[in-house]
C-alpha cells in the first residue's frame, strides 16, 4: 500500500484547536483555590517575611490534587500579593486591593511572559505611556507582545486584574519595565480594550484558562503603576526588582514538587499490592512480588525520605538574611532541578508498571508527571537555570555552602564535575559566551546542578538521621544515573553498583505497604485503582451501552 499522499483537509482531519476547556470544571479550580487560600488566612507580613505559613502552603498535600487550583494559588499569594505587598508599604491606596487578593475576594494574575518573549522576558513590547494629564496608555503594538499563559477569562464570582509588566514610556523615552495595576473582568464580561482568548486545555492537565491577552489603548488612572516614573541608573537591576517574586517562586513552587512524588507513589505501589496474576501453579501473585514493580515504587520513597529532610533545611538557609541573593536563588535552582528530575523520571516508571491503567488521568500519574513538566518551565526554566547558575559558578563569581561530608562519593561527584567543567572553560579562548563552550558545556549543565543538589539532598538526610536503607537507596540512584563516572572516579564496578541497589532493594521489600502508609496522603487519592471497590463504584458510574451488567466482587478489575 502507498503512504497517504493527499492533504488532509477535510473536517474529519482537522485538529480542533478552538475546543476551549470545560468552563464548570475551571471554575471547580478557582473554588478550591479560594478555599484552600482561606483556610491559610495570610496575613502581609506572611508573604513579605516568607513566615513557615507562607512556605507550608506548598508543602500541603491537598495542592498535588489539583494542580490547577494549586497554580492560582501560588499566582496569587506569591508573585501577585508580594509584588503588590512590596508598594502597599509605601502607598495605603494598595492596601485594601492586598488585603482582598489575600482573602481571594479577587483574582490576581501576574503578567509577564509574552507570546514572542518567554526566557527573553526583559525584552518585552507592551507598552504603557504616559500621557500629559498623569495617566497612562497601555497598548499591546502586535501579536507577539501578547501577554501569554496567565488565565484571564471571566469567571462568575471572581473579578480578576493583573499585575501586568509594561515598558514605560515617558516623552518617547523608555524608563524599563513597571507592573501596572490593571482590571482585566467583573467575572462576567472583560473591560473595555482588553481582548482575551483562552488557549485549549494543556495536555492531561486538569483545564485551567490559561489565555493570550492583548490590550488596545487602555486608559489607566496614575495610580496604575507601581514604582517611580523616574528612569532607573541601572535597567537589568531595575527589571530584576520588578519580577523578584519570581525568584521566591522558583524555590516555592519546587517543593510541591514533593507532595507530587508522594501521591504517585501510593497509587503505583497500593495498586501493586492489590493487583494479582496468575502464577504457573494457578495461585494468584500479588505483582509487588517482581522486583521489576518493586524498584521504581521503593526508589520513589527513598526520594521521598531523602527530600522531607532537605526541604526544610533549604528553606531554613533560603530565609537566612546573610545568605547572598544569588546563593539564595541558586538553592532554589537545586531544589527545582533535582525534584523535577526525580518526579519526572518515577513518574514515568510508576504509570509504566500501571499498565493500561497508569495511562488515564483519573488515576493520578500521568496527570501529576505532565502537571509537573508545567513546574519545571514555570518561574524559571529548570534548564536554563542552570545554565546560568553553573556558568556564574565556572567563572567563580560565588559559591555554593561547602559540603559538611566531602568524603561522600555525592560529594566528590560534584566536586569532580564542576573541577573538570571549569578546567574546560579555562583552556577555551572565546570564555563562557563561545561557540566551543555552548556545544561542550551548555549540555552538561543541568547534569552538575543536579549534582550539587543530590549531595546537598543526601547530606541532609544524613544529619537528620534519615533510615540507612533509604539513604543507602537514595544513594544507589544518583550513582546509576551516572554510572561511569563512579566507574572511572570510585572504582565502583558496574556490577558492585547493582549490587548495592539489590542491597538496598532487598531491605526495603518487606517494608512497602508501611512506608506507604506512612506517606498520608490516602485522603487525597481518589484514583479508581486504589482498591477493587474503588474501580466497581468507578465502572458502575460509567455510561454503558447495550445491557449494564454487574462486575463481581474478586473480579481483580
Amino acid at each position: 500500500m502507498p503512504y497517504t499522499t493527499y492533504r488532509p483537509d477535510q473536517i474529519i482531519f482537522i485538529p480542533p484547536y478552538d475546543d476551549p476547556p470545560d468552563p464548570e470544571t475551571i471554575r471547580i479550580s478557582y473554588l478550591r483555590a479560594r478555599s484552600i487560600t482561606r483556610y491559610y488566612k495570610f496575613e502581609p507580613k506572611d508573604i513579605l517575611d516568607l513566615t513557615p505559613k507562607f512556605w507550608a502552603i506548598y508543602r500541603d498535600d491537598i495542592c498535588a490534587a489539583d494542580i490547577a487550583a494549586f497554580s492560582l494559588i501560588t499566582i496569587q499569594c506569591n508573585l501577585v500579593a508580594g509584588t503588590l505587598a512590596t508598594y502597599a508599604e509605601q502607598r495605603d491606596e494598595y492596601q485594601d486591593l492586598l488585603k482582598s487578593v489575600l482573602n481571594y475576594d479577587v483574582q490576581g494574575q501576574y503578567m509577564l511572559t509574552e507570546l514572542g518573549h518567554g526566557l527573553d522576558a526583559k525584552h518585552l513590547e507592551t507598552t504603557a505611556t504616559l500621557l500629559p494629564d498623569g495617566s497612562f496608555d497601555l497598548h499591546t503594538p502586535h501579536l507577539h507582545a501578547a501577554k501569554y499563559m496567565p488565565p484571564t477569562s471571566p469567571i462568575e464570582g471572581f473579578p480578576r486584574f493583573g499585575l501586568v509588566m509594561a515598558r514605560l514610556i515617558v516623552e518617547s523615552e523608555d524608563r524599563g519595565v513597571r507592573p501596572f495595576i490593571v482590571w482585566l473582568n467583573n467575572g462576567c464580561e472583560m473591560c473595555p480594550g482588553v481582548t482575551c482568548r483562552v488557549l485549549p486545555r494543556r495536555a492531561g492537565c486538569k483545564p485551567l484558562d490559561h489565555s493570550i491577552t492583548s490590550f488596545n489603548h487602555v486608559r489607566l488612572p496614575a495610580s496604575a503603576m507601581l514604582g517611580s516614573l523616574a528612569k532607573p541608573d541601572d535597567p537589568r537591576q531595575n527589571f530584576l526588582h520588578v519580577i523578584s517574586r519570581i525568584g521566591v517562586g522558583t524555590m516555592a513552587i519546587s517543593t510541591t514538587l514533593l507532595p507530587i512524588l508522594k501521591r504517585c507513589a501510593f497509587v503505583a505501589g497500593k495498586y501493586s499490592l492489590r493487583r494479582c496474576i496468575t502464577n504457573p501453579e494457578g495461585r494468584l501473585t500479588p505483582i509487588i512480588t517482581f522486583r521489576t514493580q518493586q524498584q521504581p515504587i521503593l526508589h520513589a520513597l527513598a526520594q521521598i525520605a531523602v527530600f522531607e529532610a532537605w526541604i526544610p533545611r533549604c528553606i531554613a538557609q533560603y530565609t537566612d538574611p546573610t545568605l547572598a541573593t544569588p546563593v539564595r536563588h541558586a538553592l532554589g535552582v537545586c531544589v527545582k532541578a533535582v525534584l523535577s528530575r526525580a518526579v519526572q523520571h518515577s513518574g514515568f516508571h510508576l504509570a509504566e508498571r500501571c499498565g493500561a491503567q497508569g495511562l488515564f488521568e483519573y488515576n493520578h500519574i500521568i496527570e501529576s508527571q505532565l502537571e509537573s513538566r508545567g513546574i519545571a518551565i514555570s518561574e524559571g526554566d529548570a534548564l536554563v537555570l542552570s545554565i546560568r547558575l553553573t556558568t556564574e559558578l565556572l567563572l567563580n563569581r560565588y559559591a555554593m555552602p561547602q559540603s559538611r561530608h566531602p568524603t561522600t562519593r555525592l560529594a566528590q561527584h560534584e566536586i569532580s564535575l564542576l573541577t573538570t567543567a571549569r578546567t574546560r572553560l579555562h583552556a577555551m579562548q572565546d570564555g563562557h559566551r563561545g561557540a566551543e563552550y555552548n556545544r561542550v558545556l551548555l549540555p552538561q549543565c543541568l547534569s552538575i546542578v543536579e549534582a550539587i543538589g543530590q549531595r546537598m539532598a543526601y547530606e541532609a538526610a544524613l544529619d537528620a538521621g534519615v533510615e540507612p536503607d533509604l539513604l543507602m537507596l537514595y544513594e544507589a540512584g544518583v550513582v546509576l544515573q551516572d554510572p561511569a563516572w563512579f566507574v572511572e572516579h570510585c572504582g565502583l564496578s558496574r556490577e558492585a553498583q547493582l549490587d548495592q541497589e539489590r542491597r538496598a532493594l532487598d531491605a526495603l521489600e518487606p517494608r512497602v505497604e508501611e512506608l506507604l502508609n506512612g506517606l498520608g496522603v490516602e485522603r487525597f487519592c481518589t484514583a479508581p485503582i486504589l482498591s477493587e471497590e474503588r474501580m466497581e463504584r468507578f465502572v458502575a458510574g460509567l455510561p454503558a451501552c447495550g445491557e449494564a451488567g454487574h462486575s463481581e466482587r474478586g473480579s481483580r478489575l
